[in-house]
């Protein structure tokens, strides 16, 4: 089993509001991290977006967590995205929520997110305990 990362969790630890390096320490330590790849463009869109101060922060984040893998999105994440999305349709999560889930639910991964309130709505999905 793996850990994929939601870019929530990622924003905590930039704010100082989530120690995310303690945590992958205490819970990760045995259990490969990664970064879904619509994680990842969320994040690294900051370095193209911000001002230089703010980016150059984000890319030293960045930077820290860079030896962690990021997941293609596969036909099969997009396959599950797409079932999920027409599942959920009234309860709806958004695009790149679909695309995160499908990810780690297709890989058998959890999801470290702070965002709960989205990402339990999808049934069958692990998510790891912050």
């Amino acid at each position: 089993m793996s850990i994929y990362t939601d870019a929530d969790a990622f924003a905590q630890w930039e704010k100082g509001q989530f120690d995310l390096l303690s945590w992958i320490e205490q819970n990760a330590a045995d259990i490969p991290l990664a970064f879904p790849a619509t994680v990842w463009q969320q994040l690294v869109f900051g370095v193209f977006d911000w001002q230089p101060e703010r980016a150059a922060k984000r890319l030293r984040f960045l930077f820290l967590l860079g030896a962690f893998p990021v997941i293609p999105f596969s036909r099969n994440h997009g396959v599950c995205a797409a079932r999920l999305a027409a599942q959920l349709k009234l309860k709806t999560i958004g695009f790149a929520d679909f695309q995160i889930a499908a990810t780690a639910l297709e890989d058998g991964a959890e999801l470290l997110t702070f965002n709960a309130e989205h990402f339990s709505r999808v049934p069958g999905l692990k998510l790891a305990k912050v």
